[in-house]
This record gives C-alpha cells, structure tokens and sequence, in this order.
C-alpha cells in the first residue's frame, strides 16, 4: 500500500490512525505492574540508590506537573493530526517507538530489576514543610506509591516517553517543543524529586528515551515504512 503526499499529510487520516496506536499503547502500558511483578519474582530486586539521592530532599511542588505531562505522549498524536508538516507516517512511526521503548524497558525490567523503595519518602516530618506541603499531600504520594510497584526503577518509563517525544518535536515541531520543554522538564524531574525513582533510573529513562528516537526511529521503524507506504517522486 502506497500513500500519496496528500494522503500522507491528511489530518482526518491522522486521527484514524491515532486512534488504534493509542489503544495498543494503552494496552502496552497496562503490562507495567505485572510485568514488573514478574522480574521481581524471578530475581532478587536491587536498589540503585547513592549519596545524590540520599541529598536530594523531596519537592511536593512538582506533584501536579508530574501528573499532568504523563497524558502528553498517549494523546501527542490528536496534536500532531493538526500539523501540516508532520505525516501519517511519522505519527504511525512515533507510537511504534514509543511502545517499543516500553518493551525494551520490560525485558530489563524482568532479567534485571531494580527496586526504589529505599528512596521513597515513607515518614511524615511536619516540620520540613518547605518540601512536604502538608501532611494530605504526603498521603496522596502515599497512596501514589501503594498503586504502583517500586521495581520499575531502572530505566524510567516516566521520562523516556518524555524525552522520545522531546527530541521528535524539537526535530518536526519546534513551536510545540517550546511550550512542551519546560513542562516535561518538571514532570520528568518530577518522577526523581517525588522518589519513584532513583537518579540513576531517572538518568537510564534518559538514554533510553534517546535510543528509541535516533535508533529505533531514525534507523528502523520510520525507515522501513517510508519505503513501504510513500510513493517514490517520478522524475
């Protein structure tokens, strides 16, 4: 099947495509907890923990944000219909990436897991309120943790999605890459300041963030289906 330029840009093609990614991508995501689980079961989880986390207190500022741009990389897609410049094919490549990011993070997760229960905040201190606001937004990071399994530490699949789609907009939109900059930077943070991570999971979803854009973007995923669905110009 080979799609004309026109057709490559359409915005209503966009939105058709953007909606089964999206739900496989939801799916994928879905598997985080059990997979999780699972590494923990099979080996011995170890902590990554050092000095700098053990340095870097807590900062319950980055508690929405942190919430907020976890919702950028699953929806990204209904923005990206509205660019002329970005294709169907680019949209199509993006998701695929960005689940084949989390897969990648699950295989380590199983033969390799890492836990960041000794860095998350599990005591109350009322009188370090210039990091833990009050004492009901020390119980909803509570309850933040109990919902989630600590041995996703390494790498982190809250800031490589970020970073993926940092550097795909930085490259096809640089208008939204500015807007989107200084909110992911916080979220992203967010992820190691709030303690679901370690800095060195936090560094590991970094790398593996730019992994999935300059090798399994550029060199792979949108490489073969630009040869498969665009038509080659005729001179």
């Amino acid at each position: 099947m080979k799609l004309s330029k026109k057709l490559n840009h359409s915005i209503w093609l966009k939105f058709l495509v953007f909606i089964p990614l999206f739900i496989l991508l939801f799916i994928v995501m879905t598997l985080y907890q059990p997979i999780c689980e699972l590494g923990g079961k099979l080996f011995e989880p170890v902590s990554l923990k050092t000095f700098l986390d053990t340095w870097t207190p807590p900062e319950m500022y980055t508690f929405l944000p942190y919430l907020f741009v976890l919702l950028f990389v699953p929806f990204s897609g209904i923005f990206y219909a509205f660019n002329r410049k970005i294709s169907v094919v680019q949209v199509i490549s993006f998701y695929l990436v960005v689940i084949g990011t989390w897969l990648v993070a699950y295989i380590i997760y199983i033969v390799f897991p890492k836990t960041a229960s000794e860095v998350m905040i599990t005591s109350y201190d009322e009188y370090a309120a210039y990091y833990l606001i009050h004492e009901g937004a020390f119980q909803t990071l509570q309850d933040l943790y109990g919902a989630s399994t600590p041995l996703g530490d390494f790498p982190s699949l809250h800031v490589a999605p970020l970073m993926l789609m940092g550097v795909f907009l930085h490259k096809y939109w640089k208008t939204l890459f500015w807007i989107f900059l200084p909110l992911a930077f916080i979220g992203a943070t967010g992820t190691y300041l709030l303690k679901f991570h370690t800095v060195i999971g936090f560094l590991g979803g970094v790398a593996l963030g730019y992994f999935g854009y300059y090798v399994l973007y550029q060199k792979v995923v949108h490489t073969y289906l630009n040869k498969f669905f665009i038509e080659k110009e005729s001179l």
